[in-house]
């Protein structure tokens, strides 16, 4: 199968390096299901946030692998609030969160961050699947007022396992998911019809692209099997006034305080790393995999 490049609802930075929610990027946005901003960040951001991936001491206690159906694995980490360090400065960004924001018309807050690596070689692959597929499991109402920030700290192409979407497949509402071994998997037959009926786009992004992608966008991503390591950090979103009806493994509404967008290189001048971040791991707990388990069997 041929797939079509990203050409669409793509932008860029202004002249002073700041991004704008125009007319025409915020009616992208709810007309395809996402927007694409280039160089979110300089090469020397990009560089402090992978740092956060080979660096910072507490993280690398919290990294766990996880497989998919033909046993290649992917690297993991993922916590609740936005920290004080490299990561979390991004995702509290003017550029980052400010935008969401507007695109929300609504106050957000860090509902979760994750750093996911597919090795050289032997990174798996995501199946099929809508983020609101699992957050639906959460007490979270309305998909609307949820996104994933899926930024590329690699050079991420089809060879090493970029994003592949169905344009405006947000639009479809939720999708049934089932349990597929440590990942959920949408409904294959409809999502053969979405691909046929909507087309199907595979995202390819230079280091510091941001994709900001509606909760119900139907994504998935293949092996890497290439020789180059494909390293993204993503930041999910959710609204105050969408804040979740019962306590889950992720956060309820907190106030998030958003940092100027020069917080990051302040940041990287003395570089201390933040150690309470919270983080989630499976190998622990499956609590929302035996949540989203136990509720099809009912």
């Amino acid at each position: 199968m041929s797939y079509e490049n990203i050409t669409d609802s793509v932008f860029t930075l202004d002249s002073c390096g700041d991004f704008q929610v125009t007319p025409e990027v915020y009616d992208s946005y709810w007309k395809y299901g996402y927007i694409l901003i280039r160089s979110i960040l300089s090469s020397e951001e990009v560089k402090l946030v992978e740092e956060g991936w080979n660096v910072d001491p507490t993280l690398q206690q919290f990294k766990y692998k996880q497989r998919d159906a033909s046993g290649a694995l992917m690297n993991m980490a993922l916590w609740d609030d936005a920290s004080m360090d490299a990561s979390g400065l991004f995702s509290r960004s003017q550029k980052l969160a400010g935008t969401v924001e507007q695109l929300f018309g609504a106050e957000v807050y860090h509902y979760h961050a994750k750093y996911l690596c597919k090795p050289a070689h032997t990174g798996g692959s995501f199946i099929w699947h809508q983020d609101y597929g699992y957050w639906y499991f959460n007490g979270t109402l309305f998909p609307d007022d949820m996104c994933t920030a899926f930024l590329a700290v690699d050079d991420i192409t089809a060879e090493n396992g970029c994003l592949k979407i169905i344009p405006t497949s947000h639009k479809c509402g939720r999708i049934e998911h089932i349990k597929y071994d440590d990942q959920i998997q949408a409904d294959l037959e409809r999502v053969e019809h979405y691909k046929r009926r909507l087309g199907l786009k595979q995202v390819e992004m230079n280091k510091g692209d941001v994709l900001i992608f509606h909760s119900n966008i139907l994504h998935r991503s293949d092996v890497n099997d290439s020789d180059k390591r494909r390293l993204a950090f993503a930041t999910a979103f959710n609204t105050k006034r969408n804040n979740p009806t019962k306590a889950h493994h992720h956060p309820c509404y907190k106030a998030m305080a958003k940092v100027e967008n020069t917080a990051l290189l302040e940041w990287g001048q003395h570089k201390t790393w933040d150690s309470n971040k919270v983080f989630y791991d499976p190998r622990i707990s499956k609590d929302h995999m035996n949540v989203i388990e136990s509720t099809h069997q009912s």
